[in-house]
């Protein structure tokens, strides 16, 4: 076994407290809220059945009086499992102390050196790697594959009204954003940059498309997908 994730599930009685443990083969799913409700019959899940994955992470921090600033880096998982079971996880690493004009800079890496953020890599590539060869092979029959507000095709992205063609985009990333003059542009976010067609001789020939990270799921199989089509 690689580890275990603490989550919570959504079930007709409440929130109910889970653990993921992380296999070669795939999840296992185990609860028990010590609330008088039976403990769940532990489950196998192997990685074809984890259906979905959404995943954030953010920042908490405050200064202190030596301009110091206390941070501490926070992960948002959320799971879907062939059952129809989401398992949300939220986790934390301990705090750390940067100095004020090092934290002022923005270098900070997006995934520090952490605990928790390689077994929630280990997860993240294990179903990336099955749901990719799944939007592939839809995509070469003809069909559509949905990642929240964007619908990919054989041609490109579609976002509301918008198609933009693969050959189109220039960037297409999760991003995590927690230092910035614009408070527009702070948080996790998949930011899409596109050649817009529509700009003229004179218009500023890219768009910029930010949409919470949260909102979109399987970005790791949508930013491959995007890779292996973009000349």
């Amino acid at each position: 076994m690689h580890g275990a994730l603490p989550g919570q599930v959504d079930e007709s009685g409440g929130l109910r407290a889970v653990m993921l443990r992380v296999h070669d083969s795939g999840l296992m799913l185990t609860a028990h809220d010590g609330a008088g409700r039976s403990a769940r019959v532990p489950r196998m899940y192997p990685w074809a059945e984890i259906t979905h994955v959404w995943f954030a992470n953010d920042l908490d921090g405050h200064s202190t009086e030596g301009d110091s600033v206390v941070t501490r880096w926070v992960y948002v998982q959320r799971l879907e499992l062939a059952d129809g079971t989401v398992v949300t996880s939220r986790l934390a690493d301990p705090p750390v102390t940067t100095p004020g004009a090092v934290f002022r800079t923005g270098r900070i890496a997006d995934h520090p050196p952490s605990a928790i953020w390689p077994l929630l890599a280990h997860i993240h590539t294990r179903v990336t790697a099955v749901q990719l060869a799944k939007a592939e092979t839809i995509l070469a029959a003809g069909g559509r594959v949905e990642f929240g507000p964007l619908t990919a095709d054989g041609g490109g992205l579609h976002h509301q009204d918008t198609h933009i063609p693969w050959d189109d985009i220039t960037v297409l990333r999760y991003s995590f954003v927690h230092a910035s003059v614009h408070e527009e542009e702070l948080g996790a976010y998949l930011r899409m940059e596109f050649r817009d067609r529509e700009a003229g001789a004179y218009g500023f020939p890219f768009r910029w498309l930010r949409i919470p990270a949260l909102d979109v799921p399987d970005i790791e199989v949508l930013e491959r997908l995007a890779a292996e089509r973009r000349v």
